[in-house]
């Protein structure tokens, strides 16, 4: 069987990605040639997996004397969208082939059993070109980043805090293979000890129990992966004592009353628009990112309704919100044309403090009030005026229900303690 060249195996990989433009006979002979390729014996061959952003990260699969290694080479390969994607592929494809080359040669020179990353290692010194713990992680983040942008996306940036525990913690060089019950258990325990890490320059308090439990999944999340692949044998989640294996907390959310809300619509406000932007979250459920970036085209107007018609950060998905009266009471007036920022006038560093100053000053409100509490105030005020749980999910833009359930639960948990105020009210003694 004659072999294929690793330059125009690389290439397949390429028209495989675009197979649906290409005609079906076409189709059928890129198939072959590729599966062609695959039953070709080699110890060390290219491979690729393709990430959510579209990209293929390159990698090396090893298998000498039955044992399986990959080393990832953090080179990837980029949509063909024009000539310089073309040559910036062509470019990184011989980056690769020259590694695996490389790789090949110190197989077939050596013939030694301590063989680096292209055997399973047998001392610490073989072990130095093995996938780190970090460096995996780290892969794990950029294959769940959200595609066509560059600013964190959700889970992506919990990751990365992650990584800056485990740095924190001193498994900066930890391999991947080193990590045993042991050290979750010592990660667990330094998770209830530390400190945020977001200000090193101030007092910072100790991490929430929501939070803890985050990254204690994302960390078990990371290593079924590495299981998957693999790269260690079993999971030590699996391992851990039951005093070890924490369970998600029970949710809280801060949110205004009814009358707390009037309490602040009578307060005035120094900044207007400060007193207005809070209000409008109030009553429509935005997040502040969306709020500082709403623009006039986002609000349609139809006869005598409006609504707001926008991409919403986090999620980067569409919501249509309607507006209500009272919401749209808490608007700027509209310019003409209607353009530009509708709250054009916040400064985002100052809005934090401007808005517990402004609050502070309501002497009955003994609440710690940030601009999210508006969009918990939106929830539970929907929820217990009698709108269903899947129309509050749908206008708070939730992927899945289960998250709205957490402000269900607040709600009933103020009935009940309501009832019990009706309780303690009608005492009855017994004579």
């Amino acid at each position: 069987m004659q072999k294929m060249h690793e330059e125009e195996y690389s290439f397949v990989i390429l028209q495989k990605e675009n197979m649906n433009l290409r005609e079906k006979g076409k189709m059928k002979r890129t198939i072959y040639t590729i599966k062609r390729y695959q039953k070709l014996k080699e110890p060390i061959k290219l491979r690729f997996k393709k990430l959510v952003n579209g990209n293929l990260s390159l990698y090396l699969d090893s298998y000498y004397q039955g044992c399986r290694t990959y080393l990832f080479l953090h080179l990837y390969i980029i949509p063909e969208i024009d000539d310089n994607c073309k040559r910036m592929n062509t470019e990184t494809i011989q980056k690769a082939l020259l590694i695996k080359n490389k790789k090949t040669m110190e197989l077939f020179s050596t013939l030694t059993t301590e063989l680096g990353d292209l055997k399973k290692p047998t001392s610490r010194e073989s072990k130095k070109e093995e996938i780190r713990l970090l460096q995996f992680v780290e892969q794990y983040a950029n294959d769940r980043k959200k595609p066509d942008t560059e600013k964190y996306h959700g889970r992506y940036a919990t990751i990365i805090t992650l990584m800056r525990h485990l740095e924190h913690f001193g498994a900066k060089n930890t391999l991947l293979s080193e990590v045993d019950v042991d050290f979750v258990k010592n990660f667990i325990d330094y998770l209830h000890t530390t400190s945020d890490l977001r200000n090193l320059n101030t007092e910072s308090k100790k991490l929430s129990e929501s939070t803890i439990y985050l990254k204690y999944c994302i960390l078990r999340s990371v290593l079924i992966e590495a299981q998957k692949k693999k790269l260690i044998k079993e999971n030590p989640y699996y391992l851990l004592p039951a005093n070890y294996k924490l369970k998600r907390p029970d949710s809280s959310r801060c949110y205004l009353t009814r009358n707390e809300l009037s309490k602040i619509i009578q307060h005035p406000c120094k900044i207007p628009q400060l007193k207005e932007a809070f209000l409008f979250s109030c009553f429509t459920g935005l997040r502040k990112s969306d709020i500082l970036e709403l623009k006039w085209e986002d609000i349609i107007k139809e006869n005598t309704k409006s609504y707001i018609n926008k991409k919403i950060k986090k999620t980067q998905r569409w919501l249509k919100i309607p507006l209500s009266s009272q919401a749209q009471q808490w608007l700027p007036p509209r310019p003409h044309p209607a353009q530009g920022l509708v709250f054009n006038n916040l400064a985002h560093a100052a809005l934090p403090k401007n808005l517990k100053n402004w609050l502070s000053q309501i002497k009955s409100l003994k609440k710690d009030i940030t601009f999210h509490v508006a969009r918990h105030t939106f929830a539970t005020l929907e929820l217990s005026l009698g709108a269903s749980l899947y129309t509050v999910s749908c206008l708070l833009g939730h992927k899945s229900i289960t998250t709205t359930q957490i402000y269900a639960k607040v709600v009933d948990k103020d009935k009940e303690q309501a009832i019990k105020l009706i309780d303690k009210k009608f005492q009855v003694t017994e004579e």
